[in-house]
């Protein structure tokens, strides 16, 4: 019976079958009607009972799955009233009594005779009222188990379906009891069933504490037992499927495969080998492969079998290509280089082959990769030239540790491939060409240009097809990024005369092409360039004159890249003679009313910031032309739109969308707007750092309304960190035109700086904390002192130290990663460390110190617990932090620290003697600052700790590359000592002794600062130590290397050099010559340049 009235039943009735109507009006009216009279906060209630009703009892098979269906999509919406869209839901906002009669309703649903495709919403439509924020449901697990045990595959089927959704219902059953239910899905005779089993054994799986992970294994072989079923059967879609929920679990456990590693590893090979087979099948088992070596590179490293069929399955793939087309004509034909026709298992096996050299490095790869390259390249079979190449393209970047020594036999096997018969071949050769010379860059361009720059100079020509003369020519670019002029100028003439012919094509790709690599080239080439400006400005300038309206914007865009980047080489003065026609030329683009979808937006953009680059501050009257559209698009908002699970896969096939989910939800994300927001705020940043004050006017709007709040784009990392890099560029151009103490300036800093502050604080990604850190002491150090309201570095604080438990918890993950499931990965190729971010975080602590004058001193005893539990870690990184950090207390908080000394001081001069040279540096840091900032609480510790200092700078390595640094700070701390202390240590002139010998300076700017200052108070004081006519030379020798290192400039090295020279004058003419004369060319060089 049901719980609403009669007429509540027939309106809602009649709704429903206005949504199944085929007349598009009577649908609209339905959908009109519930929106606005049901999805309301007093009828959500009412609706989502009704919609439990129809879906579990009506007769009308349409009405019961429509009304599933929409249920699961109500009870996932964000309630009417809700500001969270994100994560709020109807169903969690319902009341109890709705809740319990919604559940037990679809819960008779599901157990009654219903067909298969209605249970299976209905399973999903359980689901949501069984997630982890609602009330227990002992109910509805009972169910499922019983239904396990149903002669009906669908029944089966379902409650995997749940369990799949919901793993949480069966935590509080005994793992072992658990089991059974899982044995018995991977040998069920139907194979959905199996499917769904291993999906749901994977959701549960995952979300149990590794406690339990090893009672969970022994189910493994059940699982893998299902695979050679589903392959003599022919179910690829099955095998697949399995596949996938495989790597879900090699992501998450891989050791626990470890036993049964090899059988993977020879079924996979199997499957890949076997080109009867559908392509996703073969895939998934060699993405399979690929994700043990990006989570058990040792494991993979001790297996020689997988080394040989990760290489063999790879180049397998990689051969098919223009499949029954040896003549390749299709690829031939394409009027498009970067829309090949779908090669899936070719691509698959290029980046499978990437993924696990950079894992496994070339030591492990590079000997069995080799070995069937020289095979294949020798090949008479033309796939097989072309897939070796395609191949070591792919393997070049991780086994460059290998690679890089063996550059001229590699050039020697693949560069008579470039004359190959098959023009496929032949652009397989430039491909390799083009991604060594990234990946073996610079070493590349010094020693092989003679052998690669007329190799693919030579397939420029008309001599070959269009795809290859293109592809040679995007080979240029990247051997052009990392080359510099001089080796490149004797190239130039063949190279533009080629490039030239090439744009004379009648090919539009090939034409775009020829117009990027001459643009990277000018910019290598940059003065060298002039040459070629006067033949080549006027045929640009010529292209983008003819039909400005018209099509081929793609080329008109690149044109404009090339125009600007040629000028920007040869410089404002040469450029002067077309500037004018140039900026004439964009202007009228510019003022065509440029859609957001034309290519010709983002290079016209990019344009305009080279040529305000050239131009600088004459580029300002054509701001007014140039910024309104630009900050348009950084003002963008974010477009996101809640979408159902089945639009999801539609939503991932554009390039311009990406899908995340959410508690459940999926959630389509317009990312082509952002990612142009973020482009329009880096180019706000060029004209910002190139205007200065001139774009002064400017800055309120952008800071207001795009940098600021930018930090709440928590959908999107690129916006949040660009926007926070723009603050300290913005208040730097204002605070230029109007001085620190404008009210307007002061009033962005506190807006901008509470932003930044609250980011530190709540921001889930570590490396968009560390810019915030950044760009908070960028707008400290601009904006100066006492900057921060006590607030505010309260606030501060807060954001610190959940920073620091926060690295402290990931460290100690890393630490326990390596167990008896997971491997310590090595995280070389990772753009972010937490080193990075407790360095900045250290920076920005000692810049809140010094704006605060000190008086930060209170709220830094809030970090002080973590601070101190760093010091006694034995991660370096956290030792390291901790050094840094208390030589900040000790330094700007000066004799105030005395109350820390006893908790830090014994660490720290155990410290000193490390065997790591970046802690003894550290410490050593520290003791000098003792002695600087506090001398009368650390006089004890300084002077106790000068033979320890002493023997820091006397170990028989200590000036080697790894020592040196650590080195010259003990130096220098025993130099601030000595000043400090001097009337108060024994012995004093035999110290200042041997602190002479252990110059000089080389490195470490900042220690040769104070070092050589106090040199030369030595010296001006006649400091027996160092004016013995015996002790002269060496004290001259160690000024003159520290000026030609130039780790002492400016006015120390003044002051020095003055100093240096009365010492001098002490001798006699002769012997003083004789000093300075004695040193080769261009160290004499420096000598003339600071002594005479």
């Amino acid at each position: 019976m049901s719980a609403l009235s009669n007429d509540v039943n027939t309106t809602l009735v009649n709704v429903l079958h206005g949504f199944a109507s085929p007349n598009n009006e009577i649908r609209s009216a339905a959908e009109n009607a519930l929106n606005q009279d049901w999805i309301t906060a007093t009828n959500i209630e009412v609706l989502l009972i009704f919609l439990a009703e129809q879906a579990s009892y009506s007769n009308d098979l349409t009405s019961s799955a429509l009304s599933a269906v929409l249920f699961r999509k109500l009870a996932l919406r964000a309630p009417p009233s809700s500001k969270t869209v994100i994560i709020a839901k109807n169903i969690t906002h319902i009341g109890p009594d709705a809740l319990a009669h919604i559940r037990s309703t679809l819960l008779k649903g599901f157990v009654s005779e219903r067909p298969g495709t209605i249970r299976h919403k209905l399973s999903d439509a359980l689901a949501e009222c069984a997630q982890e924020d609602l009330p227990e449901w002992m109910e509805l697990l009972q169910t499922l188990v019983e239904a396990l045990k149903n002669p009906d595959p669908n029944f089966r089927e379902s409650s995997y379906r749940i369990l799949s959704q919901v793993p949480h219902l069966i935590n509080h059953v005994d793992v072992v009891d658990v089991m059974p239910m899982f044995e018995a899905g991977f040998t069920d005779s139907d194979d959905n069933v199996k499917i769904t089993a291993v999906t749901a054994f994977v959701g549960y799986f995952k979300q149990l504490p590794k406690t339990n992970w090893a009672k969970l294994g022994v189910l493994l072989p059940s699982l893998l037992n299902s695979l050679p079923k589903f392959l003599d059967d022919g179910k690829d879609d099955a095998l697949a499927a399995v596949f996938e929920s495989l790597i879900e679990l090699v992501e998450l456990a891989p050791k626990l495969f470890k036993d049964m590693f090899g059988q993977i590893i020879q079924f996979c090979d199997i499957v890949i080998k076997n080109k009867d087979l559908e392509t996703p099948a073969r895939t998934t088992a060699l993405e399979l492969l690929t994700v043990f070596s990006e989570n058990s590179p040792q494991m993979c490293k001790a297996s020689t079998p997988y080394g040989e069929s990760v290489i063999m399955d790879t180049l397998l793939m990689m051969t098919e290509v223009s499949v029954d087309d040896d003549e390749a004509t299709e690829w031939r034909d394409s009027d498009d280089a970067e829309d090949d026709e779908e090669e899936v298992a070719y691509d698959h096996a290029r980046q499978a082959l990437d993924r696990v050299s950079l894992k496994l490095g070339g030591k492990y790869l590079a000997p069995p990769l080799f070995q069937c390259l020289q095979q294949m390249i020798g090949s008479l079979e033309w796939r097989e030239r072309f897939g070796a190449l395609m191949a070591l393209s792919s393997a070049a970047e991780g086994c460059r540790d290998v690679l890089i020594g063996e550059i001229p036999k590699i050039l020697d096997m693949v560069l008579p491939l470039i004359n190959d018969p098959h023009p496929r071949v032949q652009y397989g050769c430039c491909n390799v060409l083009g991604q060594i010379s990234t990946d073996f860059a610079p070493l590349i361009q010094r020693t092989s240009h003679e052998r690669i720059l007329p190799a693919l100079i030579s397939k420029l020509t008309t001599q070959s097809i269009d795809r290859v003369q293109t592809h040679a020519a995007a080979a240029l670019v990247n051997f052009s990024e990392h080359v510099n002029q001089g080796i490149l100028e004797p190239y130039l003439d063949s190279l533009l005369t080629n490039l030239l012919n090439l744009f004379q094509s009648n090919q539009l790709y090939v034409q775009e092409q020829a117009l990027t690599t001459i643009a990277f080239i000018a910019e290598a080439a940059e003065k060298k360039f002039i040459k070629y400006y006067d033949t080549l400005m006027p045929i640009l300038l010529n292209v983008l004159k003819m039909d400005v309206d018209g099509a081929n914007r793609v080329l008109k865009g690149k044109c404009i890249e090339c125009a600007t980047l040629i000028a920007l080489a040869v410089g404002k003065e040469k450029f002067a003679e077309h500037s004018q026609e140039l900026v004439n030329l964009l202007i009228l683009y510019q003022n065509n009313g440029i859609q957001d979808d034309d290519p010709i937006k983002t290079y016209l953009e990019h344009g305009w910031s080279r040529v305000c680059r050239i131009l600088r501050e004459d580029f300002v009257p054509l701001l007014p032309i140039v910024l309104p559209s630009l900050l348009e698009t950084a003002k963008a908002t974010q477009d996101v739109s809640l979408i159902e699970e089945e639009e999801a896969a539609n939503f991932q096939q554009y390039v311009d969308w990406d899908v995340v989910q959410i508690q459940g939800k999926h959630i389509a994300i317009h990312t082509s707007i952002l990612d142009d927001k973020v482009s329009a705020m880096e180019l706000l940043q060029v004209y910002s750092t190139v205007l200065k004050n001139l774009f002064a006017v400017y800055v309120k709007e952008t800071m207001n309304d795009i940098a600021i709040p930018s930090i709440d784009f928590y959908l999107h990392d690129g916006v949040r960190a660009t926007g926070a890099n723009l603050i300290p560029v913005l208040l730097s151009c204002l605070i230029s035109a109007t001085g620190v103490q404008n009210e307007e300036v002061q009033q962005l800093w506190k807006m901008a700086s509470t932003k930044l502050i609250s980011g530190i604080i709540s921001e889930p990604m570590p490396e968009i904390t560390q810019i915030y850190h950044t760009a908070l002491v960028g707008g400290i150090s601009i904006m100066g002192d006492n900057c921060l309201s006590d607030d505010l570095q309260a606030r501060f604080t807060k954001g610190v130290v959940a920073n620091l438990a926060d690295v402290y918890e990931r460290v100690r993950q890393r630490h326990g990663e390596d167990d008896e499931y997971n491997e310590d990965i090595d995280k070389e190729y990772e753009d972010f460390t937490d080193e990075d971010l407790l360095d900045e975080i250290n920076k920005s602590i000692a810049a809140v110190f010094k704006t605060s004058g000190g008086n930060y001193f209170g709220h830094f005893q809030s970090l002080w617990p973590l601070v101190a539990t760093f010091l006694e870690d034995s991660e370096l990184i956290l030792i390291l932090f901790a050094l840094v950090a208390i030589s900040d207390l000790v330094q700007y908080g000066g004799e105030r620290s005395a109350p820390f000394k006893n908790s830090f001081i014994p660490k720290a001069t155990a410290y000193l003697v490390s065997p790591e040279p970046s802690i003894r540096q550290a410490a050593a840091y520290l003791i000098g600052v003792g002695a600087q900032s506090a001398p009368n609480t650390y006089a004890d510790v300084c002077i106790s700790s000068l033979d320890i200092l002493f023997q820091v700078v006397s170990i028989p390595d200590a000036k080697s590359d790894e020592n040196q640094t650590a080195t010259e700070n003990a130096s220098a701390s025993i130099a601030k000592i000595l000043y400090a202390f001097n009337t108060t240590i024994p012995n004093v002139e035999t110290y200042i002794a041997n602190w002479v010998r252990s110059l000089p300076i080389l490195v470490d700017e900042e220690a040769a600062a104070f070092a050589y200052r106090y040199l030369s108070h030595l010296i001006d004081t006649f400091s027996p130590a160092v004016c013995e006519p015996s002790t002269i030379p060496v004290i001259v020798n160690n000024v003159i290397e520290a000026l030609h290192h130039k780790s002492i400039q400016g006015k120390n090295a003044l002051a020095v050099v003055e100093s240096t020279k009365k010492l001098l004058s002490s001798l006699g003419q002769d012997q003083a010559m004789g000093l300075l004369q004695r040193y080769p060319p261009d160290v004499a060089q420096t000598i003339q340049e600071w002594f005479f």
